[in-house]
């Protein structure tokens, strides 16, 4: 440090409150804010609301609480993803039944989509066998789910789940301070010990300032085949008992039901039909509401060279037209055509906003062009418009 950055230091210490939040100075002892720590979202995402479902300990079906969470969410209509933050024990991909891989380009990662149109990422999705232990430190996998934020094109989301792993380490804390989650829901079992783990995760909420939407208990009772009489198979509840002393909502209570596991093993979650989460999905809709009206994600502009054939032009010189296409919403909208007529063709992307050129042969030169506009070229394309558009946004 030179000598006036170190008196006007000095002076900053003699005058300090205690209080960074209402300081300018910038000083070594200032503390980020919040704000300040958050992660941006990739620029082709729109999340509207981010929930993290947590648990104090593993085995309590934290995983497929998220799942139906978002299966529910999704039949009411909203537009759902799930984030897989559970690295080491990453389950969400097989309760829906994916098995590819995810792929990606310049634009960033692209999630699996599920039937119903759920997107989810998750490490299962990027390793070469299902099977294979993430054998990661704490930092690497800290960072890893921070790039499932920043570096996948969620496209427009109303309501993403984030499957937390359990307990109170690194990767939680990660989450809270760089995802903006809206709020937490914790998920417990009916044990007496799970209730001090869930103070824990309860706690660490509170100090990180992170809303907690209420308790979700699973595995709370059995019901006979033959009377149909509810067994405490885990003893006696005591998340009445927690939810009283933090003053939070008692969002569910989920039977132990091997029907459940039958259906998540089979990859059919999407198939369970119950109104176990009911309550959980119409408060989450309530205090967390979607503004349908809300600006969604900036369309993705799509340009597609194409000759004098109608189909795309082998050769840069033997353009003759551009065929417009809009992305958005995962709904593609042909948007026109423009004549070419030899003129700059890196001017005539940026007029009409376009992100990506999809061609036959191209240049040097004019590749290196596109690319200092950040319009992405993705030469060696064959077929009609249509086609090359459809196997492009299907990453082939």
């Amino acid at each position: 440090m030179s000598q006036e950055e170190i008196k006007e230091e000095k002076n900053n210490q003699e005058e300090c409150t205690g209080s960074c939040s209402s300081c300018s100075a910038n000083c070594s002892s200032r503390k980020p804010s919040k704000e300040e720590l958050l992660e941006p979202a990739n620029k082709h995402s729109r999340i509207r609301r981010v929930i993290g479902v947590v648990s104090g300990k593993g085995g309590v079906g934290k995983s497929f609480v998220t799942s139906y969470l978002a299966v529910n969410m999704n039949r009411k209509g909203y537009q759902t993803a799930i984030l897989d933050a559970d690295v080491t024990g990453p389950s969400i991909p097989k309760s829906f039944g994916i098995h590819k891989k995810a792929k990606g380009n310049e634009l960033g990662i692209f999630p699996e989509y599920s039937d119903n149109g759920t997107g989810i990422m998750s490490v299962n999705l990027l390793i070469d066998k299902e099977e294979t232990p993430v054998v990661w430190r704490g930092p690497v996998i800290a960072a890893t789910v921070k790039q499932f934020w920043t570096e996948v094109v969620w496209g427009n989301v109303d309501y993403m789940f984030v499957d937390m792993p359990p307990g109170t380490g690194d990767v939680p804390l990660t989450v809270y301070q760089s995802i903006p989650l809206d709020g937490i829901v914790i998920v417990t079992s009916p044990q007496e010990l799970v209730s001090m783990i869930v103070k824990k995760a309860v706690n660490m909420a509170n100090a990180m300032d992170i809303p907690i939407l209420g308790i979700i208990e699973n595995y709370s009772y059995v019901i006979c085949n033959c009377c149909g009489e509810k067994m405490n198979v885990f003893g006696e509840s005591h998340v009445e008992e927690v939810a009283k002393e933090f003053d939070i909502k008692v969002l569910g209570k989920l039977p132990l039901d091997t029907s459940i596991a039958a259906m998540v093993d089979k990859g059919q979650v999407e198939s369970i039909e119950n109104d176990w989460l009911l309550e959980a999905s119409d408060f989450i809709e309530q205090v967390c509401p979607v503004d349908k009206n809300e600006e969604a994600v900036q369309s993705m502009n799509i340009a597609v060279a194409i000759g004098k054939d109608e189909q795309v032009s082998e050769k840069f010189k033997d353009i003759c037209k551009l065929s417009l296409f809009t992305v958005d919403e995962q709904a593609v909208s042909q948007a026109g055509e423009i004549l070419y007529k030899n003129e700059d063709m890196v001017e005539l992307c940026k007029q009409q906003n376009i992100d990506i050129l999809l061609c036959g042969g191209v240049g040097q030169e004019i590749l290196g062009k596109m690319m200092e506009q950040h319009i992405m070229v993705i030469p060696g394309q064959q077929g009609t418009p249509a086609q090359v558009v459809s196997a492009f946004l299907n990453n082939q």
